[in-house]
């Protein structure tokens, strides 16, 4: 059994994008998990891991974290398995992706969900969570509320290629998803533990292809605590 260790929220929740990276890339190869939550601000319980950020999973005697590196281990470890890359070639292009949505989308979408997060994270990690988040943003949480509608609109323009590419294809991918739909749905499962606002239209292809991705795996991602 692999452990995962993600951060815990309020109500049961996960609601770190980067663990839903890692628990679609384990869905996908279809191997079994055991959860561990832990607080945001307690650094000693992963420790061992080497380093201060979830997720991290231990398989064996191995340990990773980051989730990038996770799904390299995954798939170098379970090649038999349905892949998450797709070769050589999908493996760099993919990589490429994961850093243009760490370093574009989710900063495109943080404004939008980040006051209303701040409720449903563990009470515990709060007071690190704000000081954290504010010293990303410059502001105060409760001032991004004030400016989420334009926050919207900026966001639904970094999306507009993935718009275009999805009514061509059902999935990032192509015919079929893997990890680059992972990373990509992260994003919108952060936003939907995190935010009850509505970042999608109902005919918006990014619509249809998020309930795509919500009913893969035995509905693996539908059926969790919300917002």
């Amino acid at each position: 059994m692999i452990s995962l260790y993600e951060l815990k929220g309020a109500g049961g929740r996960y609601y770190s994008l980067f663990s839903w990276r890692t628990r679609m890339a384990l869905a996908h190869k279809g191997l079994a998990f055991e959860s561990h939550p832990v607080p945001m601000s307690d650094k000693a319980a992963i420790a061992f891991s080497g380093g201060r950020t979830v997720p991290i999973i231990r398989d064996g005697e191995v340990v990773v974290r980051d989730s990038w590196k996770i799904a390299e281990h995954l798939e170098a470890a379970y090649p038999e398995a349905p892949s998450l890359f797709g070769g050589a070639i999908g493996h760099g292009l993919c990589h490429t992706f994961n850093v243009w949505a760490d370093r574009t989308l989710v900063p495109a979408a943080l404004p939008v969900v980040v006051a209303d997060l701040f409720d449903r994270i563990d009470p515990v990690d709060r007071d690190f969570f704000r000081a954290m988040m504010e010293g990303f943003l410059k502001c105060k949480l409760e001032d991004t509320v004030a400016g989420r509608d334009k926050a919207i609109e900026r966001l639904g323009r970094t999306l507009d290629p993935l718009r275009a590419v999805l009514k061509r294809q059902p999935f990032v991918c192509g015919a079929a998803p893997a990890y680059a739909d992972y990373i990509v749905f992260s994003v919108f499962q952060w936003a939907r533990v995190g935010t009850p606002v509505q970042l999608l239209a109902g005919d918006d292809p990014l619509a249809a292809w998020r309930e795509r991705i919500l009913d893969l795996h035995s509905a693996f991602a539908r059926n969790v605590p919300v917002a």
